[in-house]
């Protein structure tokens, strides 16, 4: 099993091209960030006080990872997670292409669909259609990743063939992994998820929580030996933890979510040097 880590991506944060290079020389095996494009005032109390100030000041995460990339040579880049139905369409396809390429395939993309107020502000969508529109981009997003003239025709998304380059690094794609843990949310995700993203702070028995999924993938046709089954690890979990993880058959944790001191960018390679000291008996 992996580790990897998540940055809350901010001005006061490690930068990420220097984060990129610390987590590479420690052995961690990707970055992660997260966006907010915007966050509705009126909503503010919707989202985890402790979190919010960050949360505003969020960098754009492609730029990011592109940053990231540029500074290291092997280090996975990730989205956690990414709110495609905050995007236009065809400049996400675009943007994302561009950056598999310029990272030589290393991006993965963690997918949700963020908070009720801000994909209000973002698209004229009823609440219980997204996980119907969010496949739909999906599927768009795909036609316009592999095929030469690309079209798509659905409910939510339409349009005639249009060329659009370049495309992915990754055929057909780079993976994308679904963030979504309620029951039905992953039964609608899992027509198109490469793999399941979810946060360990969302369960009560982690465990039962991850036979569920796969009991799930195989009503639906999937083989769940072949998804990329990736935990956020919430706070500042003991090796006892993640080794459990590890044995579940999680092939990677992202740590740093909700770690103590996570205010104070000071503590941030101590973190990192805690937890490199425990990558290779979790690889094992």
């Amino acid at each position: 099993m992996d580790l990897g880590y998540v940055s809350l991506n901010t001005p006061r944060d490690i930068a990420p091209a220097v984060l990129g290079a610390e987590l590479e020389s420690r052995g961690f095996e990707s970055i992660w960030v997260g966006e907010h494009p915007q966050i509705p005032v009126a909503a503010g109390g919707q989202f985890h006080r402790s979190l919010l100030d960050a949360q505003k000041q969020m960098w754009d995460p492609f730029l990011s990872l592109l940053a990231a990339a540029q500074a290291t040579t092997t280090l996975r880049l990730g989205t956690a997670v990414v709110l495609p139905l905050e995007h236009e369409l065809f400049t996400m396809a675009k943007q994302v292409a561009t950056l598999d390429h310029m990272s030589q395939g290393r991006l993965r993309l963690g997918v949700g669909v963020g908070f009720r107020a801000e994909l209000e502000v973002s698209r004229p969508l009823a609440w219980s259609d997204r996980y119907r529109a969010l496949a739909e981009m999906v599927a768009a997003l795909t036609a316009l990743w592999t095929d030469d003239e690309a079209e798509y025709h659905g409910d939510f998304f339409d349009f005639d063939p249009v060329w659009t380059y370049p495309k992915p690094h990754q055929r057909p794609r780079p993976p994308l992994l679904a963030a979504a843990t309620g029951p039905k949310a992953i039964r609608d995700c899992l027509g198109w998820a490469d793999g399941w993203l979810p946060g360990d702070a969302a369960f009560r028995d982690v465990a039962a929580a991850l036979a569920d999924f796969r009991r799930s993938a195989q009503e639906a046709g999937r083989d769940p030996a072949a998804l990329d089954l990736t935990i956020m690890a919430w706070g500042d979990p003991k090796l006892e933890k993640l080794a459990a993880y590890r044995d579940m058959g999680f092939n990677r944790v992202v740590l740093g979510g909700g770690r103590r001191e996570a205010h104070d960018p000071s503590t941030t390679l101590s973190f990192l040097d805690r937890y490199a000291a425990m990558a290779d008996e979790l690889r094992s």
